[in-house]
């Protein structure tokens, strides 16, 4: 007999960004209390909304499974005394397990010889352990920080407003924070303000939303959807999606309704950035586009409550955007009275860090660092003039109103300014490239020029605090070391450049200068900061990470890097390869014991060795075609959403390598290599290296072994 189970905390209003985190927390609590208490369960459905965190579990067992357990106790030698009846010892063991003295026996166990009790233990009514693990559930709910109320009983994210936990048809004696848990929940503060009685735990869902609340956050996200899009589709605009907004707004709302607004046109000559992000991030509102794909001078506000005239929610929409946007406005036209120069002069005045100097400082190292490295990564003549007239005025618009009320916007303006200057629309095009990507999912740099600066930017940012001690530890990153580690993640493969992480970090350490001592520790850890996150992109592509420690472990550009590991996972996938790497790893371990001795083919015995330096060859003729067709196919891209080419067309090319699979195994099980002749011992550890060396450029294959 089974029945359903439904736990809902009702609160004061939560914030929109903890939502997600409470839906899981809440399954999560309950998947592990239920497991605690061995009570079986089937499907566990979790819900939250401003008002409410639930959890509904179907089909819980009426009572705990029935189990047999083991329970140890004294030693043999304190449980039995010399005429072999039990000890005090022993009866007392047998009393705190309920068991009768019978019901105990010595058995034999890793350590020992000791006093053993099996007894069985479990079906215990659910309605009888539910209220104490429920209980639990509220007092260990995880949350960032805490408040206490009244008493102070219990510190939760907000106070708890009411508490409904139903066992099927019985309400569970649960009391907490001077509330004691009720049969009914609550629908829409203003639309159903009322208690809601819920026939049965699985009717939840439905009965909130008769009651105008829509509790699952998935279809409260594609209700708020339809409901933009429904009000500007009637007005004959297209709305702008955007998840982060529609994540927030589904956070704010148990019953959207979606309103639409207009401002005054003449705003429409602000740069659509400004507009989109006036309307987005501080009133969260929904941008909206005409038949043209312009923003047109309109937008979408999602309210809480319908309301029987909709003008007045507009009116205040309207009022409030029309105040953003007229600030916006004076911050445009205040900020272009100076020109990017005049504006870069100011990040003299904006510190950076008290040991790395102001914001100035940084552009100065960024842009010398920059200009070393424009030739080295193939900037084109063009690129690399737009680089020089950027680098100057590199993140002036740090020092504007503008940036200021709007920080999301930094770059942006950047271009945004500098067009209305009358830079060339290639160099604006760098300035807004050398801060992006500003997220993990965020776009990365078009230009290459900006790309460039982009690296260079966060690579004196990493190497300073590195240097400096601050190191992200645990989940504390203070500086984002992590964030910008991964955008150089991103930028690297993306832009193609063939050049070692380590290059680039030591170019960017020189200038430092004086001012802050960059060892070669701090660069080890720099380079292998990014590689890690390298290899967490690469992971998230499905690769290995055997696969993916045999790609990097050489340390090679993060392009090439990339490559191998997509080329080797299609590799592994051939039998033979797979046999050939077994084999492969014994020779590359005697390989290792080889000195700088130069092979000498003359003098090769011609029955193992000689095959074997034959088949060299061939196999080099193979790798270098399977890498040369790994650059051709697999054309840079942002690593961590896979490359867009594939790997096909590869028989003959690993058919050359696989050619050194019979004379290499036979060389193994026919030929003493570490023999006592040291002429022999040399000239056979040479021939090993030689296979290392060939097989190597796809990679530190050793991890490969028996793939």
């Amino acid at each position: 007999m089974t029945a359903d189970l439904l736990l809902e905390i009702g609160t004061e209003e939560l914030p929109s960004w903890y939502l997600p985190q409470a839906r899981e927390a809440i399954a999560t609590l309950m998947r592990e209390k239920l497991a605690a208490l061995h009570l079986a369960h089937g499907e566990l459905t979790s819900y939250a909304t401003p008002r409410r965190i639930a959890v509904l579990a179907e089909d819980v067992a009426a009572h705990s499974e029935v189990r047999l357990i083991l329970r140890r106790g004294p030693h043999k030698q304190a449980a039995l005394d010399a005429q072999g009846a039990w000890t005090q010892a022993a009866l007392g063991f047998a009393r705190s397990q309920v068991v009768a003295p019978e019901a105990l026996a010595i058995e034999a166990t890793e350590r020992g010889e000791y006093l053993t009790v099996r007894k069985r233990v479990g079906g215990e009514a659910a309605s009888e352990l539910l209220p104490a693990a429920l209980r639990q559930i509220i007092e260990e709910f995880p949350a960032p920080r805490k408040m206490r109320w009244g008493t102070g009983e219990v510190a939760f994210l907000r106070p708890l407003a009411w508490l409904l936990a139903r066992l099927g048809d019985e309400t569970l004696p649960l009391s907490i924070a001077g509330l004691d848990a009720i049969s009914h929940s609550y629908g829409h503060r203003l639309l159903s303000p009322g208690p809601v009685m819920i026939a049965t735990p699985r009717h939840y869902p439905q009965t909130l939303l008769d009651a105008y609340v829509v509790a699952d956050s998935a279809m409260r996200l594609e209700r708020v959807w339809q409901e933009v899009t429904r009000a500007a589709a009637e007005a004959g605009f297209t709305p702008v999606r955007n998840e982060e907004l529609l994540n927030d707004v589904t956070g704010l709302v148990e019953y959207p309704v979606a309103v639409l607004g207009r401002f005054d046109a003449a705003y429409l000559d602000l740069p659509e950035a400004v507009l989109a992000t006036t309307m987005i991030h501080h009133q969260r509102f929904f941008p909206l586009q005409g038949a043209s794909g312009q923003l047109a001078a309109a937008f979408v506000g999602v309210a809480n409550n319908r309301v029987p005239n909709e003008s007045i929610v507009r009116q205040g929409y309207e009022q409030v955007l029309a105040g953003r946007l007229a600030d916006a406005r004076f911050f445009w036209e205040h900020d272009r009275q100076k020109s990017l120069s005049q504006l870069a002069w100011s990040l003299s005045g904006i510190a950076f860090h008290q040991e790395l100097g102001t914001m100035a400082d940084k552009v100065a190292r960024v842009g010398a660092t920059a200009a070393q490295l424009a030739t080295l990564v193939g900037l084109s003549p063009a690129e690399q003039e737009a680089l020089a007239k950027a680098a100057p005025v590199f993140r002036a618009d740090l020092a504007t109103q503008m940036v200021f009320e709007l920080p999301e916007l930094a770059g942006v303006m950047g271009k945004a300014y500098a067009l209305a200057e009358g830079y060339p629309p290639a160099v604006a095009q760098v300035l807004e490239d050398g801060v992006r990507p500003v997220g993990p999912a965020a776009p990365l740099p078009v230009s290459a020029a900006g790309a460039l600066l982009a690296v260079t930017d966060r690579l004196d940012k990493l190497l300073g605090f590195l240097a400096l001690g601050h190191r992200p530890s645990g989940s504390a990153d203070p500086f984002g070391l992590r964030r910008d580690a991964m955008a150089l993640a991103r930028i690297l493969p993306a832009q193609g450049w063939p050049i070692p992480l380590r290059a680039l970090l030591a170019t960017a350490a020189q200038a430092f200068g004086s001012q802050v001592a960059v060892s070669e520790a701090v660069l080890q850890e720099a380079e292998q900061f990014i590689w890690d996150r390298v290899a967490g992109l690469l992971g998230e592509e499905g690769i290995r990470i055997e696969v993916i420690r045999a790609a990097i472990a050489d340390r090679p550009p993060v392009i090439t890097a990339a490559r191998r590991a997509h080329l080797l996972v299609t590799l592994s996938r051939e039998a033979e390869f797979a046999a050939l790497m077994t084999i492969y790893k014994r020779a590359a371990n005697l390989a290792k014991e080889a000195d700088a001795t130069p092979l000498d083919p003359t003098r090769l015995e011609a029955d193992y060795e000689a095959p074997l330096f034959a088949a060299l060859t061939p196999a080099r003729e193979g790798v270098a075609t399977l890498l040369a067709r790994a650059a051709e196919t697999l054309t840079p891209w942002d690593l961590g959403r896979g490359p867009t080419g594939r790997l096909d067309g590869l028989e003959e090319a690993v058919g050359q390598v696989l050619t050194l699979k019979p004379p290499l195994d036979a060389f193994l099980d026919h030929v003493l290599v570490m023999v006592d002749d040291h002429t022999v011992r040399r000239r056979r550890l040479a021939l090993l290296r030689e296979v290392r060396t060939t097989l190597h450029a796809l990679g530190a294959l050793e991890h490969l072994a028996g793939v």
